[in-house]
């Protein structure tokens, strides 16, 4: 097992707000804050085919306790654990994602940015404006 940056290049996370998020039991979207490095602004990834979706309140000191040694506030690709295991034949990945206050874990077999703005806002409302119809 090894804890890696993703191949993707996605604007860098933000350290100040905490996602939007939308997972409609097939595809997750989370709506992030890009930091001011990556030219700021709200950023959404669509994550499809999601086998595995969950959000769990951690705080940056709490990684210290994760079951794997992931780096703050950013994208990490766990290569190897055990949860993509059981589902190899659909090739899955698996990343933590570490905001302030909580950490997403999705197992997935695709993700793409869908939308990026530069305004910043409410997370919630840049989400809502980047769902498909």
């Amino acid at each position: 097992m090894k804890v890696s940056v993703p191949l993707e290049a996605f604007p860098e996370l933000g350290t100040v707000a905490n996602p939007a998020v939308l997972y409609d039991g097939n595809d997750a979207f989370v709506c992030y804050e890009a930091s001011l490095r990556a030219g700021g602004g709200n950023v959404v990834l669509k994550f499809g085919e999601v086998i595995d979706f969950r959000i769990t309140p951690m705080n940056v000191e709490g990684l210290k306790e994760c079951r794997y040694a992931v780096h703050p506030w950013r994208f990490n690709e766990i290569v190897g654990g055990e949860e993509t295991f059981k589902w190899k034949a659909l090739n899955p990945r698996f990343w933590l994602i570490s905001f302030n206050d909580v950490m997403i874990e999705v197992l997935f077999e695709t993700v793409s940015l869908i939308h990026r703005d530069t305004e910043g806002g409410p997370q919630h409302r840049t989400l809502i404006g980047a769902l498909p119809d």
